[in-house]
């Protein structure tokens, strides 16, 4: 039979060696004056190759030499030494993208093009819809990114696209069987899952609308998004865990794995009931179901239950609450990842727990980032590494509402905005401090002692009424928080 390959450089769906051309030719202002053979010659630094050769290359069609790869890959490992080893190349990129470019070109010039700027939003809007690019790639390319360094993003693009991104790729059956076989022991059907995507695909901003239609004529799908949006508040301002439940309630009857995770997990916090010896059965039950569909969530929340021995009738067994979380962790879930963590650090063996929280720091999880961060602050396996606690910090920091672990702000604020750390580079930056601690401190009590330290300090060297009011503002929040107690008084006292 033949194969219908996808053609790579034709739309925003593949972080591929022919979109990152695509998008420099695009946003080229002289893009008439060169063609893609061209800026392939500067790439591998060759002049012989024909015009046919790169367009296979480009549109996908062809895997791109071994030859070519070879040169990049050692270009690669040179870099890593010296990231200067590109600039030539990098240099004779952007003079044929902007005719404006001056004639001596730095990485500085680089980083603070305009041109590349733009190139460099695009690639990294291509790469969030390409489920190829791992969590890895995709944190390092935002941190670049936020940080204006395009030089060392245009770096990790070209490595990736020719050296990782698989090409050719053909259209088969073998989706379609990977979807059958997740949702054969259910009863969602294709269609189901069709009418949910393209409600996605089509209704832009105002797909909540149509899910809440399909959620009424119980596609599994939709009831289960809409009861996500119920238990985080996002329909009516405020947390429904009975409206939640009622949805998950429509999915789980149709088998749907993590629905019968969630209404296992409304059980074990409580949001419905009152964890009563039945409330908790309920938890378990719904549990055990979601495992036989195979949810990793639901391992994790038997390994806790495992771990912890609250139910009634299950004994405490650390034992078969790491086989529960090393199930899990076959499907990447960065909790089983973190627990199993947390347990072989309470054994010290403190190798094996870092190696956990770093493959769940690098899957994207907030907390296990801030507590590699921790682990290289400290030194607790290796040398200390300020760099890359820093680097591991700051990516917990810039994770979403919902999952941030705001010791990660605490922490940054703490040991490197508030006096500076001249061993990696960072000034001391004050109003960044502040700013840090002011998010962290609706959840840290922490944040709000560090803040009225800050303010004794710039009080004592100003003598100002300004800062004198802020240090009793800050006082007053701590003896309305819910962590206060005697201890903080005695943390306040410290602070003078």
């Amino acid at each position: 039979m033949k194969k219908n390959f996808i053609r790579l450089n034709v739309n925003d769906n593949y972080l591929s060696f022919g979109n990152f051309l695509r998008i420099l030719k695009e946003e080229s202002n002289g893009s008439n004056t060169f063609w893609q053979s061209d800026l392939f010659s500067i790439i591998f630094n060759t002049e012989n190759i024909a015009d046919s050769t790169v367009n296979n290359y480009c549109t996908g069609f062809r895997a791109i030499n071994p030859k070519y790869k070879n040169y990049i890959k050692n270009i690669k490992e040179d870099y890593l030494n010296n990231p200067k080893i590109l600039i030539n190349t990098f240099s004779k990129i952007l003079k044929l993208v902007d005719i404006n470019a001056p004639k001596n070109i730095t990485i500085n010039t680089f980083n603070n093009n305009e041109k590349i700027l733009h190139i460099c939003n695009r690639l990294y809007n291509i790469s969030k819809n390409d489920s190829d690019v791992n969590k890895k790639l995709s944190n390092i390319l935002y941190t670049n990114l936020q940080n204006n360094h395009l030089y060392n993003f245009f770096a990790e693009v070209l490595f990736y696209t020719v050296l990782e991104k698989k090409q050719p790729i053909h259209i088969d059956e073998s989706l379609n069987n990977i979807i059958e076989q997740k949702i054969y022991e259910t009863n969602i059907s294709v269609k189901d899952i069709e009418d949910f995507i393209n409600i996605q695909l089509t209704s832009g901003i105002w797909s909540i609308r149509g899910i809440y239609e399909l959620a009424r004529n119980g596609n599994p799908f939709a009831c289960f998004e809409m009861a996500s949006m119920e238990y985080y508040g996002i329909i009516n301002g405020i947390p429904r865990y009975e409206k939640a439940y009622e949805y998950y309630k429509i999915a789980a009857n149709a088998n749907h794995p993590t629905a019968n995770w969630a209404i296992g997990y409304l059980y074990y916090q409580g949001h419905l009931g009152h964890k009563s010896k039945k409330d908790m059965y309920l938890a378990f039950k719904y549990f055990n179901k979601a495992r036989k569909l195979n949810c990793a969530n639901a391992y994790t929340s038997l390994g806790n239950i495992f771990l912890a021995g609250n139910i009634p009738h299950i004994k405490k067994n650390e034992e078969k609450a790491i086989e529960m979380y090393k199930i899990a962790i076959k499907s990447n879930h960065t909790y089983a990842f973190n627990n199993l963590g947390k347990i072989y650090e309470n054994r010290n063996n403190l190798k094996l727990a870092f190696s956990y929280y770093l493959k769940s720091a690098n899957l994207g999880d907030s907390w296990a980032q801030n507590k590699v961060g921790e682990f290289y602050r400290l030194g607790k396996i290796d040398t200390i590494n300020l760099e890359k606690a820093f680097y591991y910090y700051t990516l917990s920091s810039q994770s979403p509402k919902f999952i941030l672990c705001n010791w990660s702000k605490y922490n940054l604020a703490k040991y490197f905005y508030k006096d500076g750390c001249m061993e990696i580079g960072i000034h001391k930056d004050l109003n960044k401090a502040i700013k840090l601690l002011d998010e962290a401190s609706s959840e840290l009590i922490e944040a709000l002692i560090e803040l009225v330290y800050i303010y004794k300090i710039l009080y004592k060297e100003n003598n100002s009424d300004e800062y004198l009011k802020k240090i009793n503002y800050y006082i007053n929040l701590i003896k309305k928080h819910p962590g206060y107690n005697s201890n903080s008084d005695n943390l306040i006292l410290e602070t003078i």
